[in-house]
């Protein structure tokens, strides 16, 4: 009997704790809702009497966080990126604003696939990735709002800015011979973060801000997503990705800070007239001159294991008998016969690769392998690999031709133009905040 009563109180407990605990978790859920509902209802700003709400505004810091990967923030980051997401948002009234002066419509199919690519940059499918944005506190909404307005700039830029540009057939024709006349001088290929200066009393600010940007790509950051987030240059919709230039072609204050810094360097903040630029340099090569990193080869391989607790003179035994071998090999046919003969852990086809996407320390025995013959044996973790070189094939460099210089010359023109039209909308929108 008492067992049975001490088996009911328990019962009793459990239902007791149980409802405790729902109730508590019901209350949580309503004061979530009593916040965000006051959140949606406080006013920070109105942009030619289009509202941003406190709501607005919250959404957009956390898709700031989210992008830069930061994640204990002191007051003063926290007071940058609320002023970031602020000029963000208004930004974005501005665009899908001018966007629907022209009828531009951006249907949710164009959206869902712009969110679909922006969740591939973190390596998550669309499903993953608003999942992942719920667990930050990230409306799905909230981002798609900003993918409209990212659209939108992009119809206002192609079909009212790109027309207005005009690139005559000797500017095409000069360029093509500028790239023959300095033939041998550096070209770039670059990214970018722009971050325009409307009002100059605030140039400061907007410099605080660059710094900000730079801090989290010296942490980890990646520049791409950052410039989809902060970047107000017409490349932020490719993650400031900018092609190869010229340094001619470039602004004087960024060909000076390009020709100064090395592969995957990132710049101090650039200051120019109408606001300040954060590059990296991804490459860097002379015109019309073949890069060896672009010369293709066609590789098959053998991998030779040996067992982390092996001494050092069964390494170095290994070692010895990988070079043999690797000696050995003159040509491609017999490989994965000659890799089980030699009891070669894994072999098999590459396929057809360019040596500058391939780790940097394979560059050179790749270059020094003749075709038809093995590499040296190269330590990895767990025992030796070779490489054979089935194929190789110098890279062949040509002028770029008359629509390639065609569409550099409209994109750089139409960037120049849509960076100004946005100035030009906030000087002239009526912007209240509260």
């Amino acid at each position: 009997m008492f067992g049975r009563v001490k088996i009911f109180v328990k019962i009793v407990l459990c239902a007791v704790l149980g409802s405790h605990l729902f109730l508590a978790q019901a209350a949580q859920a309503q004061q979530a809702q009593a916040q965000q509902l006051d959140d949606v209802q406080q006013i920070v700003a109105i942009v030619n009497d289009q509202v941003i709400s406190l709501y607005d505004l919250k959404q957009r810091v956390l898709l700031f966080i989210i992008s830069s990967g930061m994640r204990e923030l002191s007051a003063q980051e926290q007071q940058y990126l609320q002023q970031q997401a602020l000029q963000s948002l208004i930004d974005d009234k501005l665009k899908i604003a001018e966007a629907a002066k022209y009828k531009a419509v951006i249907s949710k199919e164009e959206q869902e696939e712009a969110f679909a690519s922006y969740a591939k940059q973190f390596n998550l499918s669309p499903e993953e990735f608003e999942k992942q944005l719920n667990q930050a506190g990230i409306d799905k909404k909230s981002m798609l709002q900003q993918i409209e307005a990212s659209l939108a700039w992009e119809q206002v830029v192609g079909g009212l800015l790109m027309p207005q540009v005009s690139v005559t057939d000797e500017e095409i024709y000069n360029v093509i011979e500028r790239f023959e006349s300095n033939k041998g001088q550096d070209e770039y290929l670059a990214r970018e973060i722009f971050l325009l200066v409307t009002d100059n009393d605030r140039r400061e600010e907007t410099r605080q801000a660059a710094l900000q940007i730079i801090e989290q790509l010296e942490k980890g950051a990646a520049f791409q997503v950052m410039a989809r987030q902060f970047s107000q240059s017409t490349t932020s919709a490719v993650g400031g990705d900018m092609g190869w230039v010229m340094k001619t072609e470039l602004p004087k204050e960024i060909a000076s800070a390009l020709s100064g810094m090395k592969k995957g360097e990132i710049s101090d903040p650039i200051e120019t007239e109408d606001g300040f630029y954060i590059l990296q340099l991804v490459n860097k090569r002379q015109i019309l001159t073949p890069s060896p990193e672009d010369t293709t080869v066609t590789l098959k391989h053998m991998f030779f294991q040996i067992s982390d607790q092996a001494e050092a003179e069964e390494v170095k035994a290994l070692e010895k008998a990988v070079q043999e071998a690797s000696g050995k090999i003159d040509g491609c046919e017999n490989v994965e016969a000659l890799a089980e003969d030699l009891d070669a852990k894994d072999s098999g086809t590459l396929g057809t690769l360019k040596i500058g996407d391939m780790p940097e320390r394979l560059h050179t025995p790749l270059l020094e392998t003749a075709v038809g013959k093995a590499t040296a044996p190269l330590k990895e973790s767990g025992g030796y690999r070779i490489f054979i070189v089935c194929d190789k094939k110098a890279p062949e460099v040509q002028v770029p031709d008359y629509e390639t210089v065609q569409n550099t010359l409209t994109n750089q023109r139409v960037g120049l133009i849509a960076r100004r039209h946005l100035r030009d909308l906030r000087r002239d929108a009526i912007i209240d905040y509260r």
